[in-house]
């Protein structure tokens, strides 16, 4: 640590004076611990299978440790213009033997301030334009003279051996610069699994959105910005893309690093297209990005003359790797044991496999050592399994992971398990799965589902109508997003507001325009359900008679109250209350008709039979069998349920009273269906602080209407 110090010491006091000394000693201490593990040699990675909890390696030490470096050697940045009026930052008149895109006409700097660059003459240049600036000569003394440059780059041109021919073939391929890989060398020392602390991921370091623009996926089992070559092939596109943009390889490189839009605004805000003048200005660019286009041009004048900066041994040959092709789901284990190498092999020659497994779906192209498809092709024709245990699976929108579980006979922690899932990981739609391979479950019952809706809506021109059970775990927007409708089209459609949450169990009706993919989401489709109008008849009808309830208008008599009457039917008075949507302590009056829900046996008979009628006029109406009859006698039932509601509602006042005189001649006949239960004849007008106690309705407010109906006797 200490020589390395020193030896650091030496150059920047050579830069900088004391100044530079003392900016030294205070990154020295900060980065200590780092550069004490880095001095054991250059830092490697985790690769394959040794990955942290999400999957990806770590930011590399020497990556890290390059960035103190260049604090050092470039933290003393000086205006544009210094105090003898120079513009600082380019050097002397180069040797003549070297070439560059520098421009002819170019001023002078003073001559204490220009290094001999006799010792750079004879290089052979890149393909890329060089300027020589001074940050270039220091990026190439740090890697020739400097022990920890010098490490750094010994370690990057290994590796360059390994991946190099492989860049630069795809880049000819697409007819860009081959030095361009020179990029891939200082984004992540071509380690194809390397991290930023910004979280940029892979041998180009693409964060996870621009890698998706360009092509790479990035799900829970694969990150194909950790796939040499097809995250090369995206950085290619990426580079080639900004270079027709700006026109220039320096520009390109600083919108690589620093993103397109931020250099844009920085242009257009210091009014110059010249990256050199950006670098030099108060708030140009990043501090990164002012010396980042010098440090491409450097390693790839190091990579173009090895021998001239004392790299003449560096070992290493290109990655050599056969192909085979392996169904989605199989385990890394079962490819190695096939090809016959340690797991640890194949994991390596596939950085993008985030799991320990190939990525379920479709049949995936997987790397193994050279030399070994034969013998792999042989094995796994013998000893694949003939029927797996697993198969990929899906996940549609609305499906929860315990529904899934259900449906394949299993348990969430069981998947979970499998498919290495942490506690919390939310499982959204498409995610894929591997679930048991066993026969589904299917749910079947003989009566459809109801569903109720707020108007008997027509569907719009070309919309599909389906039905979306919510999970609880989405909200309006991401349901409305999904199946392409407008956040004011689904309020419209269902009773929700968009700012509240969507509880688990609600049922939305949706139109659905015919581009969407309906089969990648959990619906239920128009003709397997039963849709009622909210609110309506028969709604309310058969809300009751599921509970085996009689709902019907009763005709207040005098001496009525709201007790009496709820002790009759066995309602609490906040029920009826609630049911009416008056107040408990409401006075109510004799002819008043209020809304009753009781059982069947304690109903008056004309309402049950009246209730009856109309359930079996609605099952007619949809053109359902009748019970204990056939569907072809759907009209004549319905005619006789007609004819039973008209007789019903003619009677109602002559039933309710007799009920009066009932009550008044014999208590005895209140035991009667027809009377219904006793109740005193006297009684004081209201008593509201008085009722029996609270029953089902209270407790169960969901099934209870929020309006009163309109019809005469129900």
């Amino acid at each position: 640590m200490w020589p390395l110090a020193a030896c650091a010491a030496t150059l920047v006091a050579m830069r900088y004076g004391p100044r530079g000394i003392f900016a030294l000693i205070v990154i020295v201490a900060t980065g200590a611990s780092a550069a004490g593990a880095a001095a054991q040699g250059p830092a490697q990675a985790p690769r394959g299978l040794s990955l942290g909890e999400s999957g990806e390696s770590l930011e590399s030490e020497e990556l890290r440790d390059l960035r103190i470096a260049e604090e050092t050697l470039f933290g003393d940045r000086r205006p544009l213009i210094d105090a003898a009026g120079t513009p600082w930052g380019i050097l002397g008149t180069p040797p003549s033997s070297l070439t560059s895109d520098t421009p002819s006409q170019r001023p002078t700097a003073p001559a204490s301030a220009s290094p001999d660059l006799a010792w750079l003459s004879g290089l052979s240049l890149p393909d890329i334009p060089i300027r020589w600036d001074d940050q270039v000569v220091r990026y190439l003394e740090f890697y020739k003279d400097n022990p920890r440059g010098h490490a750094l780059m010994a370690a990057w041109l290994r590796r360059e051996r390994r991946w190099g021919p492989m860049v630069r073939g795809r880049l000819r391929a697409l007819s860009l610069p081959e030095d361009l890989s020179y990029l891939a060398m200082i984004e992540s020392g071509y380690d194809p699994t390397a991290r930023s602390h910004a979280s940029a991921v892979g041998m180009w370091q693409f964060v996870r959105a621009t890698g998706e623009e360009y092509g790479l996926a990035v799900d829970h089992w694969v990150d194909e910005r950790r796939d040499p070559e097809e995250s090369t092939d995206a950085g290619a596109r990426y580079l080639d893309h900004l270079y027709r943009r700006f026109g220039s390889w320096e520009l390109a490189f600083a919108a690589y690093n620093m993103g397109y839009g931020a250099l844009l605004r920085s242009m257009r805000k210091y009014n110059t297209n010249d990256y050199w003048v950006l670098t030099q200005l108060e708030a140009g660019l990043p501090f990164e990005t002012t010396f980042y286009v010098a440090k491409v041009m450097a390693c790839a004048i190091v990579g173009r003359n090895p021998e001239r900066f004392g790299f003449e041994d560096i070992e290493g040959e290109p990655l050599a790797f056969d192909r085979v092709d392996v169904p989605g789901g199989a385990t890394v284990p079962q490819v190695a044991r096939a090809a016959g190498v340690e797991t640890e092999l194949v994991a390596e020659l596939n950085p993008s496999f985030r799991r320990n497994r190939v990525p379920p779906g479709d049949t995936r192209s997987v790397r193994i050592p050279a030399g070994t498809s034969e013998r792999f092709t042989r094995a796994w024709t013998r000893t694949r399994p003939r029927n797996p245990a697993h198969r990929p699976y899906v996940v549609r929108f609305g499906e929860t992971l315990s529904g899934v579980a259900t449906r394949f006979r299993t348990s969430s922690s069981a998947l979970r398990t499998t498919n290495e899932l942490g506690d919390d990981q939310r499982v959204g739609p498409g995610f894929r799965l591997m679930v048991p391979a066993v026969a589904e479950r299917t749910t079947s019952t003989d009566e459809r589902p109801v569903i109720a809706v707020p108007d008997d809506l027509t569907a719009p021109e070309g919309r599909r109508r389906v039905f979306y059970r919510t999970t609880g775990a989405e909200t309006a927007t991401e349901v409305a997003r999904f199946f392409r409708v407008s956040a004011d089209e689904l309020r419209r459609w269902n009773h929700v507001d968009g700012r509240a949450t969507l509880p688990r169990g609600l049922v939305l009706q949706i139109f659905a325009p015919p581009e969407v993919d309906l089969g990648r989401a959990l619906v239920i489709n128009e003709d397997d359900v039963r849709v009622m109008t909210v609110g309506s008849e028969e709604f309310f009808d058969y809300h009751e008679a599921n509970r085996g309830r009689v709902r019907f208008r009763y005709t207040v008599r005098a001496g009525d109250t709201l007790t009496a009457i709820g002790r009759r039917f066995e309602l609490s008075v906040g029920s009826i209350a609630r049911i009416n949507r008056f107040a408990r302590n409401t006075n109510i009056q004799a002819g008043q008709h209020i809304i009753v829900y009781t059982a069947r046996e304690r109903a008056p008979a004309a309402a049950v039979r009246a209730f009856d009628g109309r359930l079996a006029a609605q099952a007619a109406a949809r053109g359902e069998a009748l019970p204990g009859g056939d569907a072809e006698d759907s009209e004549e039932a319905e005619n006789s349920a007609d004819a039973t509601v008209a007789r019903a509602e003619g009677a109602s006042t002559e039933e309710s009273e007799r009920g009066d005189a009932a009550d008044s001649a014999d208590p005895a006949a209140e035991g009667s269906p027809e009377a219904g239960v006793a109740e005193p004849t006297q009684e004081p007008t209201q008593e509201p602080t008085q009722e029996p106690a609270a029953d089902a309705d209270d407790a169960a407010p969901a099934d209870e209407p929020g309006a009163a109906p309109t019809a005469s006797l129900t």
